[in-house]
């Protein structure tokens, strides 16, 4: 509304007022006065009387007009009708005393009564009420009110005040302008709906996602995230998900960012607690409003579990095919060692069958420890664990292995104490353990061909330190290659001894780890390598 037709408006409404309140004592006045003169003055008084007073009811008139024609003003009550919301003109005991057009089609005409009734189907004024606000400070001022319309239905309002004073400065009315967002209002609500939607999904979905900028900044994270990697907005990604200081090579976020395209790769990440998982990561692009890259969703699948499966099936066939190729070589020495004895027993030479029973046996030997391995690798034998000093289990496989070394050369040491705290062990599978750790280290002094080493020796240590059990098994053969590493624990390794079955350190592995304990190694190649097998100290007993 254009700032002379308020002004208009105001000047017309006080306008309005004040003649109707002339008219009113124009006629009181005619009445009284006419009545008194012609009682106790006579015609003449009477007459002079009536021009007077008609001349003041003349003015009156002119007052009236000239209030009718500032109402018909163009724009000003064209406006005040025809505007696209409701107005109103409000006194102050809040009764209404005009309303436009938009107003009555949705109220109804409701002029002398009170807005709250009219609007909020009320007894009594609403609480922090603008008109009264308005009325006491003479500011404008604004709410949002839920009305209710003649119909019954509801409907929400953006509310001003403002105030309409006299030609004195006091506030005679307070016009009420309110607009009608309902519509507003429930798209509002939609829109939040879907907010809510999309955020229960974004939090809840079993994969860790993580929003991130053009400096690879993560600016959002769900919940799956933040459980795993903890909470880091405003970190860069590879400081959280690598704990790296730069850009991971080839970063799948920085290629979308550049092209738009969705990529996806394998990633090893570090959780929080630095432990680490194989995920199959994707990015994905997010544009604004005016289709420009502004972000890169980054979603990731923790596929550990699956790598460990795959894993496992590819050791069960390199296990498969390696055994039965060692069999066969088994089977080839049986049937070299029956042959031996067959010929021994033809020809009366009892040292000849000694001879090839001893090749049987050996086999044999062989034969037993496979399918034992084997046993232990399809997880077929539970362990059956009891509370027990470990240092006589370690004592034992020494002696077993003292004449064996001695034979092949190799010196064989032991420092065993003659008794150790007590732990929870299972006892053969500890047996097993030490054995196939002892083996192994037999098998790569035998098999050293390091030149200018003038003799090997395997050392057997059984102890206990910080709270837990250690078994060490320390030989000075021909050492693990650099580029085996810890696939030692993973994949089929051998040393190629002449009776390994091959299975000995994934044996190792799998006992340790369900005694909830690690095994390590260190290895030179050429200079030796030390196994290490640490127990945590469950169910210690004091002696």
């Amino acid at each position: 509304m254009p700032l002379h037709d308020s002004k208009y408006l105001q000047s017309a409404y006080q306008w309005t007022i004040r003649s109707l309140l002339r008219v009113l004592a124009v006629a009181m006045m005619l009445t009284a006065g006419l009545g008194l003169v012609y009682q106790f003055g006579g015609v003449w008084p009477g007459a002079v009387l009536t021009i007077l007073l008609l001349f003041a009811a003349g003015a009156t008139a002119h007052g009236i007009r000239e209030t009718a024609r500032a109402l018909d003003y163009p724009g000003v009550d064209r406006f005040f009708q025809q505007v696209p919301c409701y107005l109103t003109i409000q006194d102050r005991h809040l009764r209404i005393i005009r309303t436009n057009r938009r107003f009555r089609e949705d109220f109804g005409d409701s002029l002398g009564e009170y807005c709250y009734k009219v609007i909020k189907k009320a007894d009594k004024p609403c609480p922090n009420c603008p008109v009264l606000r308005t009325f006491a400070d003479g500011q404008t001022h604004r709410t949002e009110e839920i009305a209710t319309t003649r119909d019954g239905h509801p409907a929400h309002l953006s509310v001003y005040t403002t105030p309409i004073p006299d030609e004195q400065g006091n506030i005679i009315g307070v016009m009420e302008m309110s607009t009608n967002i309902t519509d507003l209002k429930q798209l509002q609500a939609e829109i939040e709906a879907s907010r809510d939607e999309y955020q229960s999904l974004f939090s809840c979905v079993p994969c860790y996602i993580s929003v991130q900028d053009k400096d690879l900044r993560i600016i959002e994270s769900n919940e799956a995230f933040n459980r795993e990697f903890g909470q880091h907005l405003g970190k860069h990604c590879y400081e959280v998900y690598k704990q790296r200081g730069e850009m991971c090579p080839d970063c799948p976020v920085e290629k979308t960012f550049q092209d738009g395209n969705i990529y996806s790769r394998e990633e090893t990440v570090i959780a929080r607690n630095g432990t680490e998982a194989k995920m199959l990561v994707f990015s994905s692009p997010i544009y604004n409003q005016h289709g420009e890259r502004v972000a890169v969703m980054e979603m990731s699948t923790d596929i550990t579990e699956v790598k460990r499966l795959q894993r496992e099936l590819t050791h069960m066939g390199k296990t498969i095919a390696v055994m039965a190729h060692r069999i066969k070589n088994i089977l080839m020495g049986l049937e070299g060692g029956i042959f031996v004895v067959n010929t021994g027993m033809a020809d009366g030479d009892e040292a000849l069958v000694r001879k090839g029973w001893g090749m049987i046996e050996r086999n044999v030997d062989i034969v037993s420890r496979i399918v034992k391995d084997l046993l232990y690798c399809s997880k077929e034998r539970e362990m059956s664990f009891a509370v027990i000093d470990p240092a006589p289990v370690v004592q034992s496989v020494f002696e077993l292995f003292r004449g064996r070394t001695a034979k092949e050369g190799v010196k064989l040491h032991a420092e065993i104490p003659d008794s150790l705290p007590h732990g929870r062990f299972d006892e053969e599978a500890l047996h097993s353990l030490t054995t196939n750790l002892v083996t192994n280290a037999l098998e790569a002094c035998v098999n050293d061909a390091t030149p200018g080493k003038k003799e090997h020796r395997i050392v057997i240590r059984a102890l206990h330190r910080d709270g837990k059990h250690l078994i060490e098994v320390e030989d000075n053969g021909a050492g693990i290659p650099g580029t085996v590493g810890e696939r030692v624990f993973e994949d089929f390794f051998s040393t190629r001894g002449r009776e390994g079955t091959g299975l000995g350190l994934l044996v190792a592995h799998k006992i340790v780890e369900e005694h909830g304990g690690v095994i390590t190694f260190s290895s030179t190649e050429g200079e030796g390598t030390t196994f290490r097998a640490i127990f945590p100290n469950h169910a210690r007993r004091s002696d």
